[in-house]
């Protein structure tokens, strides 16, 4: 979450809006009342928006747009209606969230109501790139193995018999019933032997044109 965040009053203009998202090099701004509380959020998009009415008039100049922006106040086109993160929600949380209400960003609200933070898409595909060590130089293997208790830990000692750590582990469904496929990021680009290990311990290796969401 980023806690150095960009706000603005409900009673500020869309162009004071617009130049502080230009400065912050932000797309949504948190809306905050006096006493930091949430009143709305607006984005680059609600801006366009409202403007886009004048502009399909005759004669609507560049002036016209700017004197629109500088008359009409933020709280008047903000999104009153936010879908909010608080600080005990976990980065799945947030995913979920913004997955399911198609937002692309969440303040973080306190229990008082007040914006501690603000997360977006940018800040949870960089989050992703950490926690699976993508930015590492490394490698990926994804093996198909049988959905029961016990396959993670043989893949990881085999894995570890090579005295290469693992950066990051997912386990997900696979098209085929009674069987999970499960992705290793290893600290290693020779994976060549490492697979031949894993394929001789009866395991498959996928065909990552084989793994479909």
């Amino acid at each position: 979450m980023q806690r150095n965040i960009v706000t603005v009053a409900p009673s500020a203009s869309l162009f004071e809006a617009r130049d502080r998202m230009r400065e912050g090099n932000v797309r949504q701004i948190p809306v905050t009342g006096g006493d930091g509380r949430l009143a709305g959020i607006l984005s680059d998009r609600d801006i366009r928006g409202a403007v886009l009415p004048g502009g399909l008039v005759p004669g609507f100049s560049a002036e016209d747009a700017e004197k629109f922006l500088k008359d009409t106040p933020v709280g008047k086109v903000m999104t009153r209606k936010v879908i909010t993160a608080t600080l005990s929600d976990t980065l799945e949380d947030a995913i979920v969230l913004m997955h399911d209400f198609k937002v692309n960003a969440l303040p973080v609200v306190d229990r008082d109501g007040k914006v501690v933070g603000i997360i977006s898409r940018t800040n949870v595909l960089e989050a992703f790139i950490d926690v699976l060590g993508i930015g590492e130089v490394s490698s990926r293997i994804e093996v198909i193995v049988p959905d029961k208790p016990g396959t993670l830990a043989q893949l990881a000692a085999i894995i570890s018999s090579f005295h290469v750590n693992i950066t990051s582990v997912l386990a997900t469904g696979h098209v085929e019933a009674g069987k999970r496929a499960n992705f290793f990021r290893i600290a290693t680009l020779n994976v060549a032997p490492i697979k031949k290990a894993i394929e001789e311990a009866g395991f498959e290796i996928l065909d990552p044109s084989r793994y479909t969401l």
